[in-house]
């Protein structure tokens, strides 16, 4: 199996608990799956800022994310989508076959600004009117994306989303 999305769940599910007990600033419960989806944003931002797909229209940008690899903010949302499942209780979505992940390859997508803009409508969806459908079209886009449009290797990710959930390896 390329990417064993069986055991990333499981392991997300353990650290999740762990890291929210250690916030400075601790949020209500009710505003903690909130907190997933916008992290989940600034971290398809910060994706998109280091692959170069937009070009900066104002004189002085902010700098985007140059010393930081695009596997490892790929594994950083990643890790994100799977800690929004477990809280939605929607992780029957993410685990997907390899021949899943081999069939994104018959729809390549040229433009990255369309790619990143729909992962962030759908799941701006998902989370005001709760809906799946959304949040599975919003993670096979972002595993297209990954896989086909980036060209990450899966080897890498798996390593890069390891590092995340099981720290002390």
């Amino acid at each position: 199996m390329l990417l064993d999305f069986a055991s990333y769940l499981h392991d997300t599910k353990s650290m999740f608990g762990e890291v929210s007990g250690n916030w400075e600033r601790p949020i209500k419960r009710d505003d903690m799956l909130l907190n997933d989806y916008l992290n989940l944003d600034i971290s398809l931002s910060n994706l998109m800022a280091a692959t170069h797909t937009t070009n900066a229209n104002i004189p002085d940008p902010v700098p985007g994310v140059p010393d930081t690899e695009a596997v490892d903010l790929y594994a950083q949302a990643l890790v994100q989508f799977l800690c929004v499942s477990l809280k939605q209780d929607w992780t029957h979505l993410i685990v997907l076959e390899d021949e899943d992940l081999d069939a994104f390859k018959r729809f390549p997508q040229r433009y990255l600004l369309h790619q990143f803009a729909g992962i962030k409508t759908m799941l701006s969806n998902s989370y005001h009117q709760k809906r799946q459908d959304d949040f599975s079209h919003a993670w096979r886009s972002f595993l297209k994306l990954g896989l086909n449009e980036l060209a990450l290797e899966p080897v890498a990710i798996d390593a890069a989303v390891r590092k995340i959930v099981t720290p002390e390896n």
